[in-house]
């Protein structure tokens, strides 16, 4: 096979493997992310759990100093009781006294009810504390594994770039230019495989004499259709032939990023 040729597959190969690289890094961060927001949002429920403790806490004080106060207005109103001269003055008192006597027992239901509502808030705060630490390890060990694997995919990353460079490196211009010029309209389906007269970049069958040029492997040649550079492999002895239309390209071809197909 014509050495450039072989090159442009590898470089495909490698161009094909760093994207592949390049998109479990991308998918790396997210998934992190995911873990902490419902580390923030048990972080959250916990902080407005203590606030809910702390706001029952303080509207029970304040409520128990407007009960105080209640008290103290009839204990005054009771002690004029022996002081009113008139039955008018008297009904009016009684009158006040009935409506302070009200207030203070709405003042203590009012008690009762925060009080209640206090105990069910901190009730719950040792669920929601616990819920934060089984988070917080949670996202501690995924964070940890995540970054490990980043670490490796990176270091992956590395070796293929490089592998990418010493190939790019002795390539003839005009077929890295012819590459990429490519690689810019197709993605990472550059170099395809020419089987059975068919072109398995855009599965369109190509001309007798195009196949022919293409089986020789002896130069860059390119489909018509979609100006892939095409390569041909041998079929293997006792293979059964595939149906060029659903044939799959080879590992060097590929297809899961293939891009448009024509």
């Amino acid at each position: 096979m014509y050495d450039q040729l072989e090159k442009l597959i590898r470089l495909q190969e490698l161009d094909r493997e760093t994207a592949r690289i390049g998109q479990k890094i991308a998918e790396i961060e997210p998934q992190i992310e995911e873990t902490r927001l419902h580390l923030a949002a048990a972080e959250r429920a916990l902080e407005e759990g203590k606030a809910k403790v702390e706001s029952t806490r303080k509207d029970r004080r304040t409520a128990e100093k407007d009960l105080e106060t209640q008290i103290d207005k009839r204990r005054k109103f009771q002690e004029q009781q022996s002081k009113v001269k008139t039955n008018k003055e008297y009904q009016a008192l009684m009158g006040e006294l009935e409506t302070l006597k009200v207030a203070e027992t709405a003042a203590e239901d009012r008690i009762l009810a925060l009080m209640e509502g206090q105990a069910e808030a901190e009730r719950l705060l040792p669920g929601l504390t616990a819920e934060v630490a089984r988070e917080r390890a949670e996202f501690q060990q995924k964070e940890k594994v995540l970054r490990a694997a980043e670490a490796q995919l990176r270091g992956e990353m590395a070796a293929a770039e490089s592998a990418r460079g010493a190939v790019v490196a002795t390539l003839e211009q005009v077929s890295l230019q012819t590459y990429q010029r490519i690689q810019r309209l197709r993605g990472n389906l550059v170099v395809v495989e020419a089987r059975e007269e068919f072109c398995l970049g855009c599965r369109t069958k190509l001309p007798p004499q195009q196949f022919m040029e293409a089986m020789s492997n002896s130069t860059l040649k390119a489909c018509p259709h979609c100006h892939r550079i095409l390569y041909y492999l041998k079929p293997e002895i006792g293979a059964s032939p595939a149906a060029p239309a659903e044939a799959a390209p080879s590992a060097a071809a590929g297809s899961a990023d293939a891009g448009p197909a024509a």
